[in-house]
């Protein structure tokens, strides 16, 4: 019987620990695609995954910051989300700046 540890759930962790039992009896299921795209969720965002870039100060060379590289994946929560809220403030340019109804005839 398997244990389900209390916490946070999110996608990364339920994928980090279920993906290499789930690959070993559905190998020939998945697809390069699926494959490289659930990598790119588990390591987003982890400096020893998808690497990190570094940032130092010309004047204080001893301040330097790593910043994690995202995944920018669709399939990423966490990316997906930063693209949805980017798509809809695009969107929302498009309306016109007063009250306005949205109605859908079915016919």
């Amino acid at each position: 019987m398997e244990t389900i540890r209390k916490g946070h759930f999110t996608l990364k962790r339920i994928f980090e620990e279920n993906w290499e039992r789930f690959v070993s009896s559905h190998r020939s299921d998945i697809t390069f695609s699926a494959a490289y795209n659930v990598w790119k969720v588990m390591n987003c965002r982890e400096p020893n995954g998808l690497g990190y870039t570094t940032f130092a100060c010309p004047d204080h060379p001893d301040q330097i910051t790593h910043i994690p590289r995202s995944c920018k994946s669709r399939f990423c929560p966490v990316c997906a989300k930063i693209q949805v809220d980017k798509w809809v403030a695009d969107m929302n340019r498009l309306f016109p700046n007063c009250p306005y109804f949205h109605i859908t005839f079915t016919v």
